[in-house]
């Protein structure tokens, strides 16, 4: 006869509650020394959870996003959320806003709230102790956009952004420019750096020297794009086209070089990141690059009910982007 949470519990000299966490791993509220103790009677008791664990599952995916106003993070929740709905689970949405003390506090409560998956966008790069929370509690995690550093055992779904970026400065090259500035993200973020590479491997291929000066740090938003043109225009610094690492940036890096009053793409031309809606909407029609939003969150839903289910998954699946061209490059 299986053994109540009652009984083991009067065994271990514990409370009911004591075992319980321990059972479900989680993290928070039992000393190290009676966890082990717990865990040590229910190994002599032959005591096992998997079925208990199957009937406590709570059908949920956590999914972690710096910036839920970002459209295109709106558009990977929302391919993460029809995916996770045919598979009959539901998706609890937490925005950390960039913080990444707010993405190790979720972690954490997630784990407790027996969350049986999470889908993780990093704020940062930098690896913590809580971001391997999730694999010392049995919780599957998938990294999705944004790598992490040192964290190798989790699976990631990520989109080629040296390739691409190579190919935007490629093009640009080809039609003429060889000033190019790239406004780039926050450099604490792997998608940044990444499309950095690619506009720098591109110089270097077409024997262009690097500009210190051309290279501007944003911060994602239409503000940053619109500034880093504001501070060229106040240096004096020569430039034929612009290559920002958001389709934000480059709205907003549009909007000051028609306040200047150049012409597009006749005098500057300008390629922006991630294909949202108001980017060919705009006037005239920023040409971008169309990130696999849609394929990237069904596949990190895809990936993570595998790893719930105990299969084995390819540590790295990279998608590629497609470069559309619109009225913004010649």
């Amino acid at each position: 006869m299986r053994l109540t949470l009652e009984e083991i519990a009067k065994i271990a000299g514990v409370s009911k509650a004591t075992v319980s966490r321990v059972i479900n791993d989680v993290p928070s509220g039992v000393g190290e020394e009676t966890r082990k103790h717990v865990q040590s009677v229910l190994s002599e008791l032959h005591y096992s959870n998997d079925s208990f664990m199957h009937s406590m599952r709570s059908k949920s995916l956590a999914l972690i996003l710096p910036d839920i106003t970002n459209p295109f993070f709106a558009d990977i929740a929302r391919a993460v959320t029809r995916k996770a709905i045919t598979e009959n689970y539901v998706v609890i949405l937490v925005e950390t806003e960039f913080s990444e003390e707010k993405e190790q506090e979720y972690i954490s409560k997630l784990i407790s709230k027996k969350v049986d998956g999470i889908i993780l966008v990093p704020s940062g790069r930098a690896c913590t102790d809580a971001h391997f929370l999730p694999e010392k509690y049995h919780v599957p995690m998938v990294l999705l956009d944004r790598k992490l550093d040192g964290a190798h055992s989790y699976a990631g779904i990520y989109s080629d952004n040296e390739y691409v970026a190579f190919g935007c400065c490629e093009r640009l090259i080809k039609s003429g420019a060889r000033e190019i500035v790239f406004i780039s993200g926050p450099l604490n973020v792997s998608t940044s750096t990444e499309r950095m590479d690619g506009y720098k491997d591109a110089l270097i291929h077409y024997e262009i020297p690097f500009d210190h000066r051309k290279v501007r740090i944003g911060n994602y938003t239409v503000e940053s794009g619109y500034q880093a043109i504001l501070e060229l225009e106040k240096e004096n610094i020569s430039y034929s086209a612009v290559l920002a690492a958001n389709d934000l940036m480059a709205l907003g890096a549009l909007r000051a070089l028609k306040e200047f009053s150049y012409k597009i793409p006749e005098e500057k031309q300008i390629i922006g990141f991630d294909n949202i809606d108001f980017s060919k909407y705009c006037e005239p029609s920023l040409s971008t690059v169309q990130q696999p939003s849609i394929q990237m969150g069904s596949q990190a839903v895809e990936t993570l009910l595998k790893l719930i289910g105990g299969k084995k998954v390819s540590q790295t699946i990279r998608l590629q982007p497609k470069i559309l061209y619109r009225q913004t490059t010649k």
